[in-house]
């Protein structure tokens, strides 16, 4: 809802001075991209990269090296299976 219509006010607002919009990290979900395109269209194009949770894993305890992050090999792979539940739907649509 907020974070869909906080877009949408952005998007509407430099709609003569663009020839598109990149949307990082959005939506997330099916049920986020369902009402993306119920209330401002269907993309043009999307990007999804993939990347095996192996890869992940290790990029997020890089990153914890060199943060306040304490992010344990558990937490993270707990984290990772969360994204990809939310994901595989979202991608297969």
């Amino acid at each position: 809802g907020i974070v869909l219509e906080l877009l949408k006010e952005a998007m509407v607002s430099k709609l003569g001075d663009t020839k598109g919009f990149l949307i990082n990290g959005y939506p997330q979900e099916l049920k986020d991209a369902e009402e993306f395109e119920s209330k401002i269209g269907e993309p043009k194009l999307v990007l999804c990269l993939d990347c095996s949770a192996e890869t992940m894993t290790s990029r997020l305890l890089m990153r914890n090296q060199s943060s306040q992050n304490s992010d344990n090999t558990e937490t993270i792979e707990e984290r990772i299976e969360s994204y990809f539940q939310a994901s595989n739907p979202l991608i297969a649509y």
